[in-house]
């Protein structure tokens, strides 16, 4: 009897053949049935890891596929358009050096404001040198109505030469703060620098000549001369206060160092605004005392003071 091995050279010998096993059935190959149809979706992935193993279906791969195509995509199209614009860049690198910080100075450099601020200023000091109690006299007349009742009575040569001075100075002072608000809102006028002062000096002189060549018209038409001219001396002694007022104010706007002068032009347009306001009501209080018509004081302000006002407003502004 023969004994066969196994290639194993251990120690055990009696191990039985390979031949003698139990006959296995013979294998009949691979057989696919090709009449049923198999899902992509029925078919698992298995990914193996080290530690664990996932198991998931082919949709969410071809899901993630496409959002990561979606992703990619440049303006909804998978390719990028050519752009045919062309943008020229013209850089000029120059050195400039060194440069010290500056901080710009706004004020009106013009020497015939400077001039004309020295001659206001030799007429307030010559008025100031010979009549001071009268300058004295024409602040208290503003707000007490018996002082300037008792100027009005009066009326000496003093005060001619003292109230002549000081008319020519409300003119020279009230045309430059004109010329200085008119720069400052920006109006556009035809006229720039020195012709638009002499404008404005020109057209506020007219005016006042003007008006009150109407006001002793319409005085004499209805028989008030007294009341009319009591009325023009005290509009006349607010001029004067208001010229003597505004000269410190118009160098201050002129020689003003932070940029734009919008604190003294305010200041100046309500001191002007409220001496208008308190001689309108000194022209009530003397047409009331008079027993004068209040049909004919109506028509005096609305006429003569209003109308004005609203007509250089619309002329300037809209």
């Amino acid at each position: 009897m023969n004994l066969d091995y196994t290639y194993q050279p251990d120690s055990i010998k009696d191990l039985k053949p390979l031949n003698d096993l139990i006959a296995l059935p013979e294998s009949e190959g691979l057989k696919i049935d090709r009449s049923t149809t198999v899902s992509l979706e029925d078919i698992q992935v298995r990914e193996r890891s080290t530690n664990t193993e996932r198991i998931f279906k082919s949709p969410p791969i071809r899901k993630s596929i496409r959002q990561r195509e979606q992703n990619l995509m440049v303006g909804g199209s998978k390719f990028i358009e050519t752009r045919n614009e062309v943008n020229l860049v013209a850089m000029v690198s120059t050195d400039q050096g060194l440069h010290l910080p500056q901080r710009p100075i706004n004020f009106y450099s013009y020497d015939w404001i400077t001039l004309m601020l020295l001659v206001s200023v030799a007429l307030f000091a010559s008025v100031r040198t010979t009549w001071n109690k009268y300058m004295t006299n024409i602040f208290q007349s503003t707000v007490n109505y018996s002082t300037a009742l008792r100027m009005y009575q009066e009326k000496n040569s003093s005060h001619f030469y003292g109230a002549f001075q000081l008319d020519v100075l409300f003119y020279l002072v009230f045309a430059i703060f004109a010329f200085q608000v008119l720069n400052y809102f920006g109006i556009d006028l035809p006229y720039q620098n020195f012709f638009l002062y002499l404008v404005c000096l020109t057209f506020i002189v007219f005016f006042f000549m003007v008006k009150n060549t109407i006001y002793r018209f319409m005085g004499a038409l209805i028989r008030k001369k007294s009341e009319t001219g009591e009325y023009l001396f005290n509009a006349n002694n607010f001029k004067r206060v208001a010229g003597l007022i505004l000269l410190p104010l118009v160098a201050v706007i002129a020689f003003y160092p932070y940029g734009k002068e919008n604190i003294p032009v305010t200041a100046g347009m309500i001191i002007v605004l409220f001496l208008y306001l308190l001689l309108v009501f000194r022209g009530f209080i003397i047409l009331i005392r008079k027993q004068f018509s209040i049909f004919y004081l109506f028509l005096y302000f609305c006429t003569l003071e209003f109308l004005p006002l609203v007509l250089l407003y619309k002329i300037l502004v809209v």
